[in-house]
């Protein structure tokens, strides 16, 4: 190959001619990038390729079946994941979701997770009531109501620990501050354990200013009070504590906790009216 003229006082440079493998290694290089961007721009959002959105319970009980979340988030308009005023939104009009957040890959996909609330109780028909070791019929074999803790009434599916659960009877309308009333009543009993609230799950509904409590689902039950205090249940133990306190005639079906300093004792049908007005145990 001739050299590059070179003007007077300069050397004369030979150019080398480039070898034939790097020019293979650079055709190479530069096909693998066009591959990669055609990769990329096959993903991206909107186009036939892209991932489905999956919907993920992240936590909460399993009450609403995953078909169902399927279809909310398919015909959740377009751009509601992303808006967090457009979010909020959805979910007031899926009262069953606590939280819900969205992770969006490089590619294009979406993945939803959906968490849902835990219920403070279930809710059953008066005609739920039966005898202790039995266990209480439901409306629907697949989907109960169940009682939220801010007093909302939700149906879901059934799930196991429904059984765990403390169980509300119903035996009148029930509104949303009626369930606020249960869900104060029902902590206000957990939250006295140690001053003599016996341990149960039966709560029964009958009106505003009487829920009635059953510890053990027998025939013995609690009248219970609104107030939060623990101090009718201090005199509930005092009571049940000191078997001489009653006669030997008297057995008691129910106790009453809603008079200050007392507790009002309800016999069994054989007493007569006039017994049953005279057996109040006053606080001492």
């Amino acid at each position: 190959m001739p050299s590059l003229p070179s003007s007077p006082g300069e050397h004369p440079v030979r150019q080398e001619p480039i070898p034939r493998k790097w020019k293979g290694k650079g055709r190479l290089v530069l096909t693998g990038f066009f591959f990669l961007a055609l990769t990329v721009l096959s993903f991206r959002p909107g186009h036939s390729f892209l991932p489905p959105v999956v919907p993920v319970v992240g936590d909460g009980w399993p009450v609403v079946p995953q078909k169902t979340l399927d279809a909310w988030v398919e015909k959740a308009p377009e751009g509601t994941f992303l808006s967090a005023s457009d979010l909020q939104g959805w979910m007031g009009r899926h009262p069953w979701v606590r939280e819900v957040s969205a992770k969006t890959f490089p590619w294009g996909a979406r993945t939803i997770s959906i968490r849902l609330k835990e219920p403070l109780a279930v809710l059953r028909s008066s005609s739920g009531i039966l005898p202790s070791g039995t266990d209480l019929p439901s409306e629907s074999p697949l989907f109960v109501p169940y009682l939220l803790p801010d007093g909302k009434v939700l149906t879901g599916r059934v799930v196991p620990a429904v059984t765990r659960m403390p169980e509300v009877i119903v035996r009148s309308p029930l509104g949303r501050s009626g369930g606020k009333r249960l869900v104060d009543t029902i902590r206000l009993v957990r939250s006295c354990r140690s001053s003599g609230a016996p341990s149960g799950q039966l709560f029964v509904f009958r009106k505003p200013h009487e829920i009635r409590f059953f510890p053990d689902r027998s025939s013995v039950y609690l009248v219970l009070p609104e107030e939060a205090s623990c101090k009718p249940f201090q005199l509930y133990s005092r009571l049940v504590g000191q078997s001489s306190v009653l006669p030997a005639t008297v057995t008691p079906v129910g106790y009453d906790l809603r008079f200050r300093g007392m507790v009002l004792v309800r016999p069994g049908g054989s007493a007569t009216s006039e017994d049953k007005s005279r057996k109040v145990s006053p606080a001492r």
